[in-house]
């Protein structure tokens, strides 16, 4: 019997997650290489623009839970739908994206489908007819490559990488509509509304140049340093996620897999040692320009341009440099 791939769909407003439209390219790939089908799982409610996205997209089979019951379900109630739909497909990957959906809904899934969980993936290919998955180990340093067994399963959660660019497909998925209880389903926490956070005054989505700020900058008192170089350029402020936690600058300005995705024409990153949750969401960017005083920080792996140095030193002067060139 086929094993064929499952890609569990997220999606807002009608609109497919880009995370998803990546996992669903990688999906078609390793299902022809693997001569099985390419399933796509959606729940939630009110469906139709969500199965009409997906078409196109080298699926085979589109499963459809379309219930208000999944309106505002939490990640109990949706972990136990995708595991019912599991149950029906027996795949042998499911892919779903290492976003806070994914990382929340990943373990459960694996654990209702006796499957096993790799979370924080980079990178799923098929090597010499073996199932290999890359993950980062000790904060991005080095990757590890696991090598499924045979006949072993997997609930594969792949982080946002480089954007696929495919061409739509004019073939059309088969569409089922599959019925489960919702109600029924066991939970101990429910979701009572869900309220978008304020939108400030700052759009890093839009910005052409960004100066990222990290822990290396040693206290909120010293990242005016990094402020007047974004000024002095005519970018915007960012920062990594440990600098909004210790509360030093606002949620608006975080880079990465828990704040923004951002792809200006110029990255800069100051004190920032690069965690893979952070580069997730900066490395499109078209030329990144890292300063760290550690020559071994993993920011310098995806860097155009690496300064191995005191920011201290290097920020100022550059500042000032900025500065000069517009008064030429």
């Amino acid at each position: 019997m086929a094993r064929d791939v499952l890609v569990l769909v997220e999606h807002s407003e009608g609109k497919v997650e880009s995370l998803t439209s990546q996992l669903l390219a990688i999906g078609s790939r390793l299902a022809k290489e693997m001569k099985v089908e390419l399933v796509a799982a959606a729940i939630g409610h009110r469906m139709e623009n969500v199965v009409e996205a997906l078409q196109g997209k080298g699926i085979d089979r589109i499963l459809v839970v379309d219930d208000p019951g999944l309106a505002l379900a939490g990640g109990e109630v949706q972990a136990h739908v995708f595991a019912e739909i599991g149950k029906q497909v027996e795949p042998r990957l499911v892919l779903v994206g290492y976003s806070l959906v994914g990382m929340e809904l990943t373990p459960a899934i694996a654990s209702k489908l006796r499957m096993n969980a790799l979370t924080n993936c980079v990178n799923i290919e098929l090597r010499d007819g073996v199932i290999t998955v890359t993950r980062p180990l000790f904060d991005g340093t080095i990757h590890a490559q696991i090598a499924l067994e045979e006949n072993a399963t997997a609930v594969v959660a792949l982080q946002k990488g480089p954007a696929i660019l495919t061409a739509p497909l004019a073939k059309k998925a088969v569409v089922q509509s599959i019925t489960i209880d919702v109600n029924s389903i066991p939970s101990r926490s429910r979701v009572l509304e869900i309220t978008e956070e304020p939108k400030g005054d700052v759009d890093l989505g839009k910005a052409e140049i960004i100066v990222a700020v990290g822990r290396g900058i040693g206290d909120q008192e010293k990242i005016h340093f990094t402020a007047e170089l974004a000024e002095a350029l005519g970018g915007t402020l960012a920062c990594s996620r440990p600098v909004v936690d210790v509360g030093w600058l606002p949620r608006e300005r975080q880079v990465g897999a828990s704040g923004k995705s951002v792809a200006p024409k110029v990255y800069v990153a100051c004190g920032i040692s690069g965690a893979i949750q952070h580069l997730t969401g900066m490395r499109d960017s078209k030329r990144i320009i890292a300063i760290n005083k550690d020559p071994n920080a993993p920011i310098f792996q995806v860097a155009h341009i690496g300064v191995v140095g005191d920011l201290f030193e290097i920020v100022p002067a550059l500042t000032k440099a900025a500065q000069e060139a517009q008064t030429r």
